[in-house]
């Protein structure tokens, strides 16, 4: 363990988690999958083949089902130091600080 390293890793992933959440919302309002009625954003952490961990984000519904392919994903890669995120059906553009 780093303190260094750890800290500026775990802002990054948190800056990035933050901005794919925003982005899925504005992309769940654009589609109609609205809170009030009551769609909301599940949020999954999984660990992948590499050793890292992906935050996997997608439209939830109790009583609905949610369109194909809508979601984020923000991965963490401890081996390399880095953190990605990638958003469908639209790329996410974001420049982290890192």
């Amino acid at each position: 363990m780093i303190p260094d390293r750890d800290a500026a890793l775990a802002a990054d992933f948190t800056e990035r988690s933050a901005l794919a959440r925003a982005h899925l919302r504005r992309q769940m309002e654009a589609l109609g999958l609205r809170q009030q009625d009551g769609w909301r954003i599940a949020e999954v952490v999984r660990q992948n083949a590499q050793g890292g961990y992906e935050l996997h984000m997608c439209p939830i519904h109790m009583r609905l089902k949610a369109p194909p392919d809508v979601e984020c994903v923000v991965s963490i890669d401890l081996v390399h130091e880095t953190v990605e995120s990638e958003c469908a059906p639209a790329p996410l553009a974001i420049s982290a600080g890192r």
